[in-house]
């Protein structure tokens, strides 16, 4: 783990970045993680389940250590709670992959064929909206040679409205498979469709979280 004093003394959006990198691990393995339950491989499973936890746990102590190195008092380039409201909202991201792990172990889930293909199409949206999160945030790391000004700052608020746009593209997908869940109703069980719609509401929230990781940054550099 790299030393979050040394990153700070290169940019106060370096340690974020690192941060968003150990959060991205644990995103790049949602997918797998479901093709795993469809498929009923339940070794593979619980392999990739104990991974995402060991690395939300990872980017939680990470997050911790940010936080100890920005004090109240210490100067910085933007509002201090703005940049660890940032922190906070993107370790959410971990937070929901994990508590995704819990949910689809909790009983064996069954997925019609035509909803789970869905299922992993709606996924691979909203992985593409934390996908533009990440590229956001590296951005980023430029910002203070340029001083927060000129193009640098211009190509962070157009990724960040990119990134507005790709979440509400997710929701509507979201959206509707929400009602085709309802199409289902008499081939699965009542638990089932209640889990299931947990579930892809917790998938939703990934989007959503991107896409207010971006709202901050918008606020960071606007104020």
């Amino acid at each position: 783990m790299p030393n979050i004093l040394s990153l700070f003394s290169k940019s106060p959006f370096e340690p974020l970045y690192e941060h968003r990198l150990k959060v991205q691990e644990c995103l790049e393995l949602i997918k797998p993680l479901f093709v795993a339950l469809f498929k009923g491989e339940k070794a593979e499973l619980k392999r990739i389940s104990d991974l995402i936890v060991k690395l939300e746990s990872e980017a939680d102590d990470f997050k911790i250590q940010i936080r100890q190195a920005i004090p109240k008092g210490v100067f910085l380039p933007v509002n201090r709670e703005d940049l660890l409201g940032y922190l906070k909202l993107q370790d959410n991201l971990a937070d929901t992959a994990e508590d995704l792990t819990v949910l689809i172990g909790l009983k064996d889930l069954y997925a019609p064929d035509g909803l789970s293909c869905e299922i992993l199409d709606f996924i691979e949206v909203v992985l593409a909206v934390c996908d533009l999160g990440t590229s956001t945030t590296e951005h980023l790391r430029t910002l203070v040679a340029s001083g927060f000004k000129g193009e640098e700052v211009k190509a962070v608020l157009e990724s960040v409205d990119e990134l507005g746009a790709a979440e509400r593209r997710a929701d509507k997908v979201g959206h509707d498979i929400a009602k085709k869940l309802f199409t289902y109703e008499d081939e699965m069980k009542p638990s089932d469709l209640m889990l299931w719609f947990r579930i892809l509401d917790l998938i939703g929230n990934l989007a959503d979280y991107s896409d207010n990781t971006g709202e901050r940054l918008r606020n960071m550099l606007t104020k």
